[in-house]
């Protein structure tokens, strides 16, 4: 806000926190670990304090630290206080591929967020038919459903017997038992896709991928879906592997 002179009131710097801003730009910046004295050095920050700080920002799992060379390099922490910004910034991002794969396939293209146990579409692309599918946006769908629970159970690695009590919870409309459901999961495991074939919904086909962060939590699924009979099985395992590799490029490894 404006004082009455009609300049604003100077902002008071806190130098810790400056300090310790200028060391990690520093160290995100450097191809290499680098130890306390070149920190001090190009951080323009004495030496003394630049350690305090960088102690400081050690514990906070900011910084990683090399016992065995006595150097710093960021940490991997940073990404989980920008996770959220990351994930905003990824839903921007692919909307593009996701217009892309529906003009290009014909499918009903959706992208899902992961979020307590189900999955919620957020964003989604029609193709191009004159009559085609749909889905309304904040749909969901129960943990571990159709193709894009298949290509999240693949995720968490469970054994049979935990597939198969999930299974058994899961309500399907179409011919579907847990000893396939199982092998279709083993399946996505393989290849980084999985695929329903009409049991979800009858007459349709889906094929997910799922994207994680830097945890390799699952954190977005990636759907495409189109009546059966527009999908053979060489279509369905092109389009499974164009979607992996989608699902690998915005992943955040």
């Amino acid at each position: 806000m404006a004082n009455d002179t009609g300049t604003e009131k100077p902002v008071k710097m806190v130098g810790a926190v400056v300090q310790a801003f200028r060391i990690l730009r520093l160290l995100s910046t450097s191809t290499m670990p680098l130890g306390v004295t070149a920190i001090a050095r190009d951080a323009k920050v004495n030496p003394s304090t630049a350690f305090n700080i960088l102690r400081t920002l050690v514990a906070e799992n900011a910084v990683d630290f090399d016992e065995l060379s006595k150097t710093y390099k960021i940490g991997r922490g940073l990404l989980a206080l920008s996770s959220k910004l990351l994930e905003e910034s990824i839903v921007d991002e692919i909307r593009t591929e996701l217009n892309r794969l529906a003009t290009e396939t014909n499918c009903l293209v959706g992208l899902w967020k992961a979020h307590d146990g189900r999955m919620t579409l957020l964003e989604r692309a029609v193709g191009g038919r004159a009559i085609r599918l749909d889905m309304e946006i904040k749909q969901r769908l129960p943990f571990m459903a159709g193709a894009v629970g298949r290509a999240y159970a693949a995720r968490l690695k469970m054994s049979d017997a935990e597939l198969r009590k999930h299974f058994n919870q899961l309500r399907w409309e179409g011919n579907l038992d847990a000893d396939t459901y199982i092998s279709e999961v083993r399946y996505a495991e393989r290849t980084g896709y999985a695929i329903d074939r009409e049991a979800l919904y009858p007459g349709v086909v889906t094929v997910a991928t799922v994207l994680t962060n830097h945890e390799g939590k699952v954190v977005f699924g990636l759907t495409a879906s189109d009546i059966a009979h527009n999908l053979d099985e060489a279509k369905i395992c092109a389009l499974g592997e164009e979607m992996a590799g989608i699902g690998r490029t915005f992943s955040l490894i």
